[in-house]
């Protein structure tokens, strides 16, 4: 049951206009009665106001004031409905039907015959009852008996009224039918109300009504079946607030403006960057959010989207409650609405995150960047240090080789003969080398005998000797004799004790020697054919 608060569908379905006014003397809710007949605002007129003022302040419980409205003048009923906590007034307007111009007063006989009457309260798509002071039925219609079904039989038979009422309620609008008899105000109340066709969402307007004698009060009730506006209502605001549920958990922002700057929607993403809840920030200005620079700014963005009728997008630091900053990405695109007035719709996406991982990107692109110079360096320096050590290497192998010519160097010492003194250790690179340029030379000169020098030979060991017998035996592959010279007595012992064999070769005591019996052999020898 609500008794007086009421629902815009059944403010809807109300045939005359009807509006609910606050203390201010502001229209809270209308029909659609109301604002066709009344476009400009009838609460400005002084006896209107002045009535109104009366019955919101307590100071009396009904007033009744005529509008002189063109074509058609209003009766106006005032009377108090709660609304919250608040006192709130219904306004109800009826029009005054004229008189036609006659030459003669109509008489009584000219009056809608009562049966015509019946037919025509019959066929209202509206319950119409008639009560009196002791609860009695007087009228109904054949509305009211098709949803009342088999009772409406009782109540013709019997007189007694069959209550069109949840029966839980009965007992209220008794009371408030007594209400209405005893101050002569109108009253309203809903109720769900179980009928012929099911349970049904009334709406009733009980009205106060002078019967045939001068002391007779009777109650009008009218019932309006608003199931259906009332099902349409209620989906309407599942459906709102499933829309909210879903913007409510997009973590993006989402807002819309008007031309002025105020916001009209928001979601709770939004409203949490001021610490506020969603009904915290619709109403407010853009400047009532923000410190006024950035509030122009954003309002600056606005209006381009306003002008341009066409959509932005910008990247904007934005300022939290709790102090902290945070980058959004917001796109602005112009919302017009079913009436032409156009707003602006605003989703912003945090990007934050996103930036600072390019910023770290781009600090790793410049440090990869960095150390790859930095490595380019290096190997240029290295490339350098290669070179420098080449060239140092290819000096040192240039020295290596002016040394082994040099200790064993390659001496003409006679026609056709060659000395060669060995000084040092004799190792299987020196060896190697000794050989090429021996062998080399002994082609080239056309040498006859070699004499291999041992005289600054100090020690020999066993892979020294085997070294020698390799050169000696590569002299004489070439066809030329092999003579070793200058061995000296701890040399002498160590080839004995090695066991090394040179009973094959020809041995002299010196270089001279070697060298004089060379050319005795040679002097000996018939000459070489060529």
């Amino acid at each position: 049951m609500n008794d007086g608060r009421l629902s815009d569908a059944a403010l809807g379905v109300f045939p005359e206009p009807i509006a609910i006014v606050d203390r201010a003397l502001l229209v809270q809710k209308a029909n659609a009665a109301w604002t066709t007949t009344f476009p400009d605002s009838p609460l400005t007129e002084p006896s209107l106001a002045a009535a109104l003022a009366k019955v919101l302040s307590g100071e009396t419980p009904r007033a009744e004031v005529t509008l002189e409205t063109r074509p058609t003048p209003h009766v106006v009923t005032i009377v108090p409905v709660p609304d919250g906590d608040s006192r709130a007034a219904l306004v109800h307007a009826r029009a005054v039907v004229l008189p036609a111009r006659e030459s003669a007063p109509r008489s009584r006989d000219d009056r809608i015959p009562a049966t015509l009457l019946r037919r025509i309260l019959d066929r209202l798509p509206v319950t119409v009852s008639l009560v009196d002071a002791e609860g009695r039925s007087i009228f109904s219609n054949e509305t009211r008996a098709r949803l009342l079904g088999a009772a409406a039989k009782e109540e013709r038979e019997s007189g007694t009224r069959a209550l069109l009422i949840d029966p839980a309620d009965a007992d209220f609008v008794r009371e408030v039918e007594a209400r209405v008899l005893a101050t002569g105000t109108e009253e309203i109340i809903t109720s769900d109300v179980p009928t012929a066709l099911g349970t049904r969402s009334m709406f009733f307007h009980l009205i106060p009504v002078e019967g045939e004698g001068p002391e007779e009060r009777l109650v009008l009730c009218v019932g309006q079946d608003v199931t259906e506006q009332l099902r349409a209502e209620r989906d309407l605001r599942e459906q709102q607030d499933f829309i909210r549920q879903v913007i409510d958990s997009d973590p993006n922002l989402i807002f819309v403006k008007d031309d002025c700057g105020t916001f009209l929607l928001a979601n709770k993403a939004f409203a949490d960057i001021f610490g506020k809840t969603v009904d915290e920030v619709v109403g407010q200005h853009e400047r009532d959010l923000n410190e006024r620079r950035r509030a122009d700014t954003f309002l600056g963005i606005d209006h381009q989207v306003l002008g341009t009728l066409e959509e932005r997008m910008v990247e904007e630091l934005v300022h939290w409650h709790t102090g902290e900053e945070r980058w959004y990405q917001t796109t602005r695109r112009p919302l017009v609405r079913p009436n032409g007035e156009v707003n602006v719709l605003g989703c912003s996406v945090d990007i934050t995150t996103r930036l600072e991982t390019q910023r770290k990107l781009e600090e790793a692109a410049t440090e990869v960047e960095r150390r790859a110079v930095e490595a380019f360096r290096q190997a240029e320096a290295k490339a350098a240090l290669v070179d420098e050590l080449d060239q140092k290497l290819a000096i040192i192998e240039a020295q290596h080789q002016e040394i082994l010519t040099l200790s064993a160097p390659l001496l003409e010492v006679a026609a056709g003969v060659l000395a060669v003194p060995i000084v040092g250790g004799m190792t299987q690179t020196r060896a190697e080398e000794i050989m090429h340029r021996l062998l080399a030379a002994i082609v080239e000169r056309q040498v006859a005998s070699v004499v291999l020098d041992l005289t600054g030979l100090e020690t020999i060991e066993t892979h020294t000797a085997d070294h020698l017998m390799s050169i000696v035996r590569a002299i004489r592959l070439l066809g030329a004799d092999a003579v070793i010279s200058g061995i000296r007595p701890a040399v002498a012992q160590t080839i004995v004790e090695l066991g090394i064999d040179l009973s094959g070769f020809v041995t002299k005591r010196t270089l001279r020697a070697a060298i004089f019996s060379r050319e005795v052999a040679r002097s000996a020898a018939p000459p070489r054919r060529r």
